[in-house]
Parts: C-alpha cells; sequence; structure tokens
C-alpha cells in the first residue's frame, strides 16, 4: 500500500534529481517546496489509508469474534436449557449469577428472582445449601427437596469452584434427581436381603440349566456349599433323578406361561430324597441380544408331609387306642366286601359294646377308663387274627371284622373268644388306690351277603344284634335277624315323628283328679301328656315318654308340660269346684339340667302361677343316684314353695336314712300296689307299711290308680290322705275338667308323663 503513493512521489523528483548532478538545490524555488509539499502529501495519504484498511480489517475480526462468542452462548444457553437436571451458577460471594429452567422449576422460583441473591436471602432457602458452604474446594451431596408440586424428590448435587488465574470466580453446580435410582437401589437391597435370609432356597439359572448362584437357604437345603453347586445341574431337574413326565409337564408349562409350580424330589448331599415345592420361573432378557435365566424357588416341605402323615393317621385312627376309627373301618369293610365278591367268600362284622363301662368312669375317673379300654384293645387284639381288623367306633363300642372262610359258626365261636378275654378283671391304679374291675362285652354278628351287602348294612345290622344282646341277654353274642331291624325302622320313625310332634304342637295334657278320702273334697290334678299322631292315631306315653328321654327331647318336651300346666294353673286359682293345685311329672334329664331351678323361677313368673300350686313327681330312684345332690336341689325348690312327691314310692329300693332328709311333702302309692289291695295280703302289708312310714315322718300319701270303691275304703280306712283314679275322675281336657260322682269303671293303663 506504501508503495503505491511513493511511486508518482519519486516520478516528480526525477528531473529534480538529474539537476542534482548540474547543479545546487535551490531551497527558495517554489518549485521545490511544491515537489516536497507533494511528496509529504503523497506519503501522508498512503499512511492514512494503510490505517484506514487496518481498522476496517479489525472490525470484521471483532464482528466475526462476537459473532462467534454469541453463537457460543447460544448454544451454551441452548445447552443448559436442554439439560433435564438443575444448574446453577454463583459468583464469589455466593450470589446467583444465572441457572436453567431446571433449577427454576426444581426451586419454584424465576431467574429473575435468584439473580444477585444468596441462599440465605431466599424465602425458600434449598435444603442442601448448608452442606455447600465451601466456594473454593468440590462438594457433593445428597439431599431431599420438596417441589412445588409438593412431591419429594431426591437430589445428588455436585457444586465446584471456577478458577481463573488462582482467581476464584465463582461455583457452577448441577443437581441430579436420583429418586428413581434410590428406590431401585432400595429395591435391590431389599431383593438382596430377601435372598440372603428368605427362608426358601434361591437359584438362579442359565439357558444351560447349569446353576448360577444360590442363597444360603438352598445350601442348608441341599447340603451342597455355594462353590460345590456352582456351575452345576440341579439334580431335581435331571432325567434320571426325576419323573420324565413331571418333567416334561414342567418344562412345557414354563414355555407357553413362563411359571410352573408343583412338588418334586430333590436329594441331599446325604443321599436322603427331600420332597421339595418348587417353582419356576423363566427370565426374560434385560437386552434384545441377551440370555434368558430361570429362577427357581425350593421350600421345604418334609414337615408338611410329615405333619399330613400325622394328620390322616389321626383322621384315620382312634386318638387314645391307636385302633382304626370308624372311617377307616368303613373304608376296610368296602375293601373287604369287594374281594369276597370276587371270590365268593364272606364279611363277618361283630360290634361290640363293654357292659359296666360307665361305672369305671363314674367310680374312678376318665383316666381310669382310658387304661380300661386300653387293656381291652390289647385283649381283643391278642384273640384276633392278625388279617382280622379291629376298631374303635365310640366310647365303649368296638368292632371286630373277618375275612375269607368265614361262617356264622366261626364268627360266634370268635366271639365267645373276645368275651371270655373280658372275664378276667382289669386292674387299674397303684398302691391303695389299684382297683379291679370285672367288664362284660355284648356283641352284635352281621354276616355278608346274608345280613347285608353294602357297608352301611352290615354296620347297622350288626349294631341292631348288639343292642339286642345287650337288652336281653348280656356278655352274649347274638346273630342279626330280619326282625331286628323292623324294630329299628320303628324306633326310627317313631323318633322322626316325635320330633315333628313337638315342632307342630301334636301334644296336650289332660288332667286327672286328686281328692281328700277323709271327705271326698277335690285338692289338685295331675297334668298327663297326651300325643295324637295324624295318621296314627293316639300313642302311649309308655311308648314314646322313654324315646323321647334316650333322645333328649324330652327337655324341649318338659318345659312345654310344665309352662302349659302352670299357666292352666294360675287359671284355675280362686274358681270353685277346680284344683287348685297341678302335679307336673319331671324326668332325670330335667333335674340334671344346671339350670332347672332358674327354669321354674322362670315359668312362675311367667305365667303367674303361685309356687304352692305347683307339685313336682320324682321317682324314688332317680333321688337316690346322687342323693345329695338330691337334696340339696329339693331343698332349693322347696324354699320357693314348690311341693316335691316320691312318685310309684315302693317299686324300688329305698333308703330310709335319705328319705327323712330330702325336703319332700308326698309319698305316691303305686298303682301296683292299690291294683292287689283286695287279692294279695303282702301287697297290702306293703301299703300299709308305706302309710305308716309316711305318718312317722309326717308326709302326706296320695295312692294312685284307685278304681273300685272298696280299695278307696281300704285306703281311707288305713289313713291314707288323698286318692287318685278311674273311681274319681278319668283324665280330661282343661276345659272339660269336672269331678263327677263315683262310678266304678273297667280299668286300663295309666298314660303319664314318667322317667326313664
Amino acid at each position: 500500500m506504501y508503495r503505491s503513493f511513493a511511486v508518482p512521489a519519486l516520478l516528480l523528483l526525477a528531473p529534480t534529481a538529474r539537476a542534482d548532478t548540474a547543479a545546487a538545490v535551490d531551497l527558495h524555488s517554489p518549485v521545490f517546496w511544491l515537489g516536497a509539499f507533494c511528496v509529504v502529501g503523497a506519503l501522508a495519504m498512503g499512511l492514512v489509508l494503510g490505517v484506514l484498511r487496518m481498522q476496517r480489517q479489525r472490525l470484521r475480526q471483532r464482528r466475526a469474534e462476537l459473532l462467534r462468542v454469541r453463537r457460543e452462548r447460544t448454544k451454551l444457553s441452548a445447552l443448559l436449557n436442554a439439560i433435564p437436571d438443575p444448574v446453577f451458577f454463583k459468583d464469589a460471594t455466593g450470589a446467583y449469577e444465572g441457572c436453567n429452567p431446571a433449577f427454576e422449576q426444581c426451586l419454584g422460583v424465576a431467574e429473575g428472582e435468584l439473580l444477585g441473591r444468596r441462599d440465605d436471602q431466599l424465602q425458600n432457602r434449598p435444603e442442601w445449601a448448608g452442606a455447600l458452604r465451601d466456594m473454593h474446594a468440590t462438594q457433593r451431596t445428597l439431599s431431599w427437596a420438596q417441589q412445588p408440586n409438593g412431591e419429594r424428590v431426591c437430589l445428588d448435587i455436585v457444586q465446584a469452584p471456577v478458577f481463573d488465574e488462582d482467581q476464584c470466580l465463582g461455583v457452577v453446580g448441577v443437581a441430579r434427581d436420583v429418586t428413581p435410582l434410590r428406590e431401585a437401589m432400595s429395591k435391590l437391597h431389599r431383593a438382596v436381603t430377601v435372598f440372603e435370609h428368605c427362608g426358601e432356597g434361591i437359584m438362579v439359572m442359565g439357558t444351560d440349566l447349569r446353576i448360577e448362584d444360590v442363597n444360603p437357604a438352598l445350601c442348608a437345603i441341599t447340603g451342597y456349599s455355594h462353590e460345590e453347586l456352582l456351575g452345576t445341574v440341579p439334580r431335581y431337574l435331571r432325567d434320571g433323578e426325576q419323573d420324565a413326565d413331571v418333567l416334561k409337564t414342567l418344562w412345557t408349562e414354563v414355555a407357553a406361561k413362563g411359571k410352573w409350580s408343583g412338588e418334586l424330589v430333590e436329594r441331599h448331599k446325604s443321599g436322603n430324597t427331600i420332597p421339595v415345592w418348587a417353582t419356576i420361573v423363566c427370565v426374560p432378557p434385560t437386552e434384545a441380544d441377551g440370555d434368558a435365566h430361570y429362577l427357581s424357588v425350593l421350600t421345604d416341605i418334609s414337615r408338611i408331609k410329615q405333619t399330613e402323615a400325622e394328620l390322616l393317621h389321626q383322621s384315620l385312627h382312634d386318638r387314645l387306642t391307636g385302633l382304626p376309627n370308624l372311617s377307616l373301618l368303613r373304608d376296610r369293610i368296602s375293601r373287604q366286601v369287594g374281594i369276597a365278591q370276587r371270590n365268593h367268600t364272606c364279611v363277618a362284622v361283630l360290634y361290640i359294646d363293654l357292659d359296666g363301662f360307665r361305672e369305671v368312669n363314674d367310680i374312678a375317673g376318665h383316666a381310669a377308663g382310658d387304661a380300661v379300654l386300653l387293656e381291652t384293645t390289647q385283649r381283643f387284639i391278642n384273640v384276633t387274627r392278625a388279617s382280622d381288623a379291629v376298631a374303635r367306633v365310640g366310647a365303649d363300642e368296638f368292632v371286630v371284622v373277618l375275612s375269607g372262610l368265614v361262617d356264622e359258626e366261626t364268627s360266634m365261636r370268635l366271639g365267645d373268644r373276645l368275651i371270655q378275654a373280658m372275664d378276667t378283671p382289669i386292674l387299674v391304679g397303684e398302691g391303695e388306690e389299684r382297683r379291679r374291675f370285672t367288664l362284660g362285652a355284648s356283641i352284635g354278628l352281621a354276616l355278608y351277603p346274608a345280613d347285608g351287602t353294602s357297608v352301611d348294612e352290615l354296620l347297622r345290622n350288626a349294631e341292631a344284634a348288639m343292642c339286642r344282646a345287650k337288652e336281653h341277654a348280656r356278655n352274649t353274642v347274638q346273630a342279626y335277624r330280619p326282625e331286628l331291624t323292623h324294630a329299628v325302622q320303628k324306633r326310627f320313625e317313631l323318633t322322626h315323628a316325635l320330633r315333628l310332634a313337638n315342632e307342630a304342637a301334636q301334644f296336650r295334657l289332660e288332667y286327672q283328679p286328686q281328692v281328700r278320702l277323709s271327705d271326698g273334697v277335690l285338692i289338685g290334678a295331675e297334668a298327663l301328656l297326651r300325643w295324637r299322631h295324624p295318621s296314627r292315631g293316639p300313642i302311649s306315653p309308655a311308648e314314646f315318654i322313654p324315646l323321647a328321654e334316650d333322645t333328649g327331647l324330652i327337655i324341649p318336651i318338659g318345659r312345654w308340660v310344665l309352662e302349659t300346666a302352670c299357666r292352666q294353673a294360675a287359671r284355675w286359682q280362686g274358681q270353685p269346684d277346680k284344683p287348685q293345685q297341678v302335679a307336673v311329672n319331671v324326668s332325670a334329664r330335667q333335674l340334671r339340667q344346671p339350670d332347672f331351678v332358674e327354669t321354674i323361677d322362670y315359668i312362675l313368673a311367667e305365667t303367674g302361677c303361685p309356687a304352692r300350686a305347683l307339685e313336682l313327681e320324682v321317682t324314688e330312684s332317680l333321688l337316690l343316684e346322687d342323693a345329695e345332690a338330691a337334696i340339696e336341689l329339693l331343698g332349693r325348690l322347696s324354699q320357693r314353695g314348690v311341693r316335691v312327691a316320691i312318685d310309684d314310692f315302693g317299686t324300688g329300693y329305698s333308703s330310709l336314712a335319705y328319705l327323712k332328709r330330702m325336703p319332700v311333702q308326698t309319698l305316691k302309692i303305686d298303682r301296683s300296689f292299690v291294683s292287689e289291695l283286695g287279692s294279695d295280703a303282702n301287697v297290702a302289708a306293703i301299703a300299709r307299711t308305706v302309710i305308716v312310714l309316711a305318718r312317722s315322718l309326717g308326709l302326706d300319701v296320695l295312692a294312685e290308680g284307685v278304681e273300685t270303691a272298696e280299695q278307696a275304703a281300704w285306703l281311707k280306712r288305713e289313713g291314707c290322705d288323698w286318692a287318685q283314679g278311674w273311681f274319681y275322675g278319668r283324665p280330661m281336657a282343661a276345659d272339660d275338667f269336672v269331678v263327677t260322682p263315683p262310678v266304678p269303671a273297667e280299668p286300663e293303663p295309666q298314660l303319664q308323663l314318667l322317667p326313664a
């Protein structure tokens, strides 16, 4: 550039230079100064133009540099805005110089509100601020922060200083939301803890079924160490160790559903087999080109299997004797019947009931009863063959099953041997408390196929035969006969009808007058239970009352009788020519109820019947079963004003020692004595003795079954107080109750509520 301006100046000075050679320079010449000025001007212009050109180039370079810086800042800003993690900048004083939108969102504060402020100047100070106070060192901390939406997140914050030639310009910080990572780590920690401490054995296998990892529980189950198991194929998945069909089903289900559960057999290091409940799951690969894994969970079910076996044994065997119970017995009889059908042989069922076993429990207690049962079991086992089945089916009931070439005679002989086995007394206890019990056995026999073709028929018919032996000839063997079934069927039908009668209100009460012998004045009536069946007609109390006792139906029936009789007695109070006292028979089961006295109190209060208008009739044998308890019970009734009469006095065993202590008011002479007063002197003497005994004890006497004027006259002459019978009136409904002049009539059995 300078050269372009210097050329014209040299051309202007050229003539002058040539002239210098001829003459000296004239300094005063205008030409000289004009030329010099031109040369200087040209040089100055060239210099100015050069400077301008240089400035222009510098401006271009500056503009390019600013553009580059602006682009870099734009890229940096875009980068910061694109970073999902919060980023912030602080100067050397700790004041914010900038941040990205993620940081604004994290704190819930706009960048404009942050600029120039420190953490302690913010309204919502960040929770991590206290841990990042040092501005000259790189720091890192974990902190939980609550976002504006209320969600708490875990942030991993890193803060690093920015230096320029050892001068700290400030810090830059980056926060990362590690909440999902923390949750994943927590889950992983829990999974590892479960894996290590789980009671079930866990193993991880590759696609080749080789073990890659196991937990300690699996080592405990198999007996192998962790190192011994790694790289091996589990034994329970080997063809030789496991059933091939089970393995085929296993892998088919895993392939179809991704999971299989079932029972397998593992082998312990000691060689013992271990039943396990296995769950095998296919874990798909996490990457496209990864391999699947198999996760197996094993539970040792040895104890469960053992418990199942014990429970099965308990469910099929008697707890005390260890003999088969009724369920297992039925199965064995069914099997023997099937064999007999194929081989055309017989099956004999002997149903055994021990005679006198209840006395063992009553006298010596249940522990002694258990000892007697154990000894009885051993005796029966010693008598029978190994092929015979002995079972306990009740408290004191046993069944023996014989199969093969048996007949009635052979079975009867075995029954006799079973009875003979009980002849020897059984000793129970030690020392002074040692007791001797001699028990009998009543046995019923039923044969297949003559007496039944099914298990139920054989057991039912054998039991019916046993009941016959117990009723008619104890300590014997009775073979089944068809008529026994008819009796049992009749009893069953009557029991069913009795239940329906109680529900359908088929019962009614009739009242028989009781008069004073001295003047014939009505003093009371006895309530007698009657049952008229819709199709069978009237049914005798002698037939259904014992059945009600056996089935327990006497409790609700007896309560109904008491309520009905007391309600009627309350209606008759104060009415002329009506009974002012009603006698009601109560059964043994009723008196044994723990709340019997409370029941009487409730009925009297509910019906409005005075206590003095109710008389309860009980048998003397019932009172003497437990005399002390009877005295206490009757005493409580007497304290309430309820009268108590001993029914059928003289027909059983009487204890005068207890009788004088019994709080009773009346003795009732049984009808069997009254009916023979005129024909048997001994009977008359007994009746006279009863009257004298009652007088000496200060008791009233009532004679039942008075049918004739001669009987009434004899009783009156001997000092009997009251009488009851057809001579004074038949049993009648409450609405028809009236006392008519005595009319002789043909006697019929008195139907009344009698205790069993």
